[in-house]
C-alpha cells in the first residue's frame, strides 16, 4: 500500500500535512468521525507525518493532520485550545506551563541529538571535533577563523535555528547563546545551507546529520550516534516530545500508542530517530 504526503502552505509559515493516497486512506479521509491536529516541532514534524500515515491504515475513527511551526508555537497553540497534540524538541517545564495558563501531559516519543555539522570541505580540511569551548567561541563572534581551529584560512559562518525552535533553545541552553546573522526555520534549512557552504557551521537533529556533503563534529570529544545518544554519553542527547492539554481522549491516546509501540518505534529508527524502549 502506498501513501503521498500532500503539503499546503498555511499562516504564520507553517505547513499542514494532510496525509492521502491510495483508495483507502481517500475513503479514510472522507469518512472518519474526528480529527486530530497535531503541530509544532520541525524535528520531529516527519515521524510525525510518516506515523499518521501508517496510523490512518490500521483505523478508520479519526484523521491526523500535522503541521510544523516549530516547538514554541505548538505550545501556545496547545494552550489555546487551537490543536490536540503539540510536537516538542524539548521538555515543557511547569514554569512554562503556569506561563501559558495550561497543564500539559506529556508523552515521550523518541530520543535525539542535536548534531553539530560543518561544511565538508572544512572537515576534510581536518576540523573533525570542537569542545564546547570552541564551538561556544564561534557563536558568540570570539572565533571568526577556520584557521585559528586548525582549517583553512576562511571566514567562519555561522548558522543558527530561528526563535521558537526547541532545537536552537537546547542548543543556547548548553552550549551558547547565538549572535550570529543567519537564523534559519527548521533543521532542514541549516542542513542545506551548510552543505552548500564551504565554510559553515550549524546545528541539526540527528536524524538530519548524515547527509554526505556534511562533516558531522565530534563534540567534547564524542560523535553523535544512536548508540551515544542511547547511553547518554553524546553531551547534546535530548528526548522527543508530544504534549496534549491535559488528559488524552481516546482518538488521541490511539495515536500516541501508536508512535511509542512497535509502530511507531520501528519508523523512528528508520527515520534516523532512536527509538525510546517499550
Amino acid at each position: 500500500m502506498t501513501w503521498v504526503v500532500v503539503a499546503v502552505f498555511v499562516a504564520a509559515g507553517a505547513v499542514l500535512y494532510l496525509i492521502a493516497g491510495d483508495e483507502l486512506l481517500r475513503d479514510h479521509l472522507e469518512g472518519a468521525s474526528s480529527t486530530i491536529s497535531v503541530a509544532g516541532s520541525t524535528t520531529v514534524l516527519p515521524l510525525a507525518v510518516a506515523c499518521a500515515a501508517e496510523f490512518h491504515k490500521g483505523q478508520r475513527d479519526a484523521v491526523v493532520t500535522v503541521a510544523g511551526g516549530g516547538t514554541d508555537a505548538g505550545i501556545e497553540e496547545l494552550a489555546a485550545g487551537k490543536i490536540d497534540i503539540a510536537m516538542a524538541s524539548r521538555k515543557v517545564g511547569e514554569g512554562e506551563m503556569e506561563g501559558l495558563g495550561a497543564s500539559f501531559e506529556e508523552h515521550p516519543i523518541a530520543l535525539d541529538g542535536v548534531a553539530i555539522v560543518v561544511s565538508r570541505p572544512i572537515f576534510e580540511a581536518g576540523v573533525d571535533e570542537l569542545s564546547r569551548h570552541q564551538v561556544s567561541a564561534i557563536y558568540s563572534g570570539d572565533v571568526s577563523s577556520w584557521k585559528d581551529l586548525g582549517g583553512p584560512d576562511l571566514e567562519i559562518v555561522a548558522v543558527s535555528r530561528s526563535h521558537g525552535s526547541g532545537t536552537g533553545e537546547i542548543f543556547s541552553e548548553r552550549v551558547a547563546t547565538p549572535g550570529v546573522s543567519i537564523y534559519l526555520d527548521s533543521g532542514a534549512d541549516v542542513e542545506r545551507y551548510v552543505a552548500r557552504s564551504d565554510r559553515a557551521i550549524g546545528y541539526i537533529g540527528l536524524n538530519l546529520a548524515f547527509d554526505e556533503e556534511l562533516g558531522v563534529i565530534a563534540y567534547e570529544g564524542v560523535v553523535p550516534s544512536a548508540a551515544s545518544v542511547r547511553d547518554g554519553s553524546y553531551p547534546l542527547a535530548r528526548t522527543l516530545y508530544m504534549y496534549t492539554l491535559g488528559e488524552a481522549d481516546p482518538e488521541e491516546v490511539a495515536f500516541l500508542e501508536f508512535v511509542t509501540g512497535e509502530g511507531g518505534r520501528s519508523i523512528a529508527e528508520d527515520l534516523g530517530f532512536v527509538p525510546i524502549s517499550a
